[in-house]
């Protein structure tokens, strides 16, 4: 997780699916996602929150309590939407 994306975005970025699944069932609010055309990666960008750095330290730590069907369903979502910026970043060329 970065606090800056291509010298830009201010927030907090990730391109871990499943720490991005945990911060939006967790409650903090995603932004934006975009597609690294260098990588190919999606990087999910989330506003500016206070406890984030404490969610991720619980999250590595294994200490973190979630909904586990919200944060399943948080996993559906961000890889239908992988898919969906991926397909239309290929059929832009």
């Amino acid at each position: 997780m970065s606090n800056v994306n291509n010298g830009q975005y201010e927030g907090y970025s990730t391109c871990d699916l499943y720490l991005a699944a945990f911060y939006a069932s967790a409650g903090c609010k995603i932004e934006k996602s975009i597609r690294d055309p260098r990588t190919k990666r999606v990087h999910f960008n989330f506003e500016k929150n206070p406890v984030i750095n404490d969610l991720r330290e619980k999250y590595y730590s294994r200490d973190a309590k979630i909904d586990a069907l919200t944060f399943a369903d948080n996993v559906k979502s961000l890889k239908s939407l992988c898919h969906n910026i991926t397909n239309t970043s290929s059929s832009l060329r």
